[in-house]
């Protein structure tokens, strides 16, 4: 496939935006959680999250598309929340799991987070995740007079327009669904600490893939992708260490096969020296729905 086709810069690098907010954390970065202190020795040799979302709401997993909009960091987070929270339910916690409205992330992010600065596309992984923990989250569905039940390029573009942001009725509803806790992730070792313990990840970076997987459903890194996605799992595969990435190109962005844990066609296993170089970018972010990032077993899922 040509990623011509589905790509559309989404993700700014602006590390100074970045460490305002995580200098607003508990733990601005992922070592200071009670979670980093849970050895490397033990963690599984693979772990699939998106099982733990399958499980949860017992349908396939859905491979999502934003359309001609930069609105990947909005799906890369929302993917991330959703999956964090699924296996939080199969973990004990008293949560729920529904499909989330990108669009308020998208906006949220842009405009109550980031002030309404960028006139084109884009946002900060930072500010996606600072907007659902300091705002919260939304349901897909009727909303009062809004129906959000289907994802909208045009209302990203309406409410993300500088001078726009969130309908301020639809604020209260937000309000009560907050994200407890955000950290930034910026090493491989830690991205599978978190993975481990069932936080998913939003990852950004300015690293491209080709779109075609290879046998082992594996693509490979290549030419320039502004853009976030959402970490899910990791596997090894002929002796190396891989991370599955979700894509937000929907399910005929990438071919070839799925490789290990029967993964969603609309993501892909990149290499864990990749994933760590897209981590290093240093504007992925874990969350948590349970205040502190606290260590968990990781048994029930692998």
């Amino acid at each position: 496939m040509n990623e011509a086709d589905f790509y559309t810069p989404g993700w700014v690098d602006e590390p100074a935006g970045v460490e305002l907010v995580a200098l607003e954390q508990p733990a601005p970065f992922w070592g200071l959680t009670p979670a980093a202190a849970v050895p490397m020795e033990s963690l599984p040799s693979e772990v699939f999250l998106w099982k733990a979302w399958e499980k949860v709401r017992a349908v396939p997993f859905p491979n999502r598309a934003q359309g001609k909009v930069g609105s990947c960091v909005s799906f890369g987070c929302c993917t991330a929340v959703e999956v964090t929270a699924a296996a939080e339910i199969l973990a004990g916690d008293a949560e729920d799991s529904r499909d989330l409205v990108q669009e308020v992330v998208y906006a949220g992010s842009r405009v109550e987070i980031g002030g309404g600065r960028f006139s084109s596309d884009g946002s900060l992984g930072a500010w996606g995740a600072e907007y659902v923990r300091k705002y919260g989250v939304l349901d897909r569905g009727l909303h009062g007079k809004y129906d959000l039940s289907q994802y909208s390029e045009q209302r990203c573009r309406e409410w993300g327009a500088p001078g726009k942001g969130v309908p301020d009725d639809l604020e209260p509803t937000i309000r009560r669904h907050p994200v407890a806790s955000i950290t930034l992730v910026k090493t491989w070792p830690a991205a599978k600490q978190a993975l481990a313990q069932g936080y998913a990840l939003s990852i950004a970076s300015s690293v491209g893939f080709r779109m075609a997987r290879n046998a082992d459903g594996v693509c490979t890194p290549s030419g320039r992708w502004d853009h976030q996605m959402a970490l899910l799992g990791y596997a090894t595969i002929k002796g190396n260490e891989y991370g599955f990435i979700m894509n937000s190109w929907g399910a005929g962005a990438h071919t070839g096969p799925l490789g290990p844990g029967g993964p969603p066609v609309g993501g892909f296993y990149a290499p864990a020296e990749t994933v760590d170089r897209m981590l290093k970018a240093g504007d992925s972010w874990a969350y948590s729905g349970v205040a502190g990032f606290p260590a968990k077993r990781f048994s029930w899922f692998i």
